[in-house]
């Protein structure tokens, strides 16, 4: 009897150990009240907000990374350029095994310049080497977007 107990126990602490990363990935956050099927891709992106300021607009694409202290900003693949998407106040987060999955956002896109301090921020939250810190000397100008929501696949 005591060999089947602690066999039931082992059997039970193996099956909640395995957990698929991925499946947790999928979902809404932030405000997502609002229609998927009107996200533009990437080059249409770009198309439109030549020679605008900005643009309020949803947009597809593919995560290349996320945020790995707390899934507070990600980059997005877009028309062949990283877009650095943050989150309006803050006010949701996403997985931080977000890369290599599908989104779709809604907000504004804007070019931005990004302080050193900030760039450097962003380097240890995606957890960059010293060496890539320490490279971090400049501002740099990016495309930028401002999340109202995110819908991920």
């Amino acid at each position: 009897m005591k060999k089947l107990i602690i066999l039931t126990l082992a059997a039970g602490l193996f099956a909640s150990c395995g957990t698929n990363e991925a499946n947790t990935v999928a979902g809404n956050y932030g405000n997502t009240a609002w229609d998927t099927t009107e996200a533009i891709t990437g080059e249409q992106l770009m198309e439109q907000l030549a020679g605008q300021d900005s643009i309020y607009t949803t947009v597809s694409g593919n995560v290349a990374a996320a945020c790995q202290a707390k899934g507070c900003w990600m980059n997005m693949n877009v028309a062949g350029n990283e877009m650095f998407v943050k989150f309006k106040d803050y006010g949701f987060l996403v997985p931080k095994n977000s890369a290599e999955h599908n989104a779709i956002i809604k907000g504004w896109a804007y070019q931005d310049t990004i302080s050193v301090k900030d760039r450097i921020e962003y380097a240890r939250d995606a957890e960059a080497t010293q060496e890539e810190i320490a490279a971090i000397t400049e501002p740099e100008v990016k495309l930028t977007f401002m999340a109202e929501g995110v819908v991920m696949k």
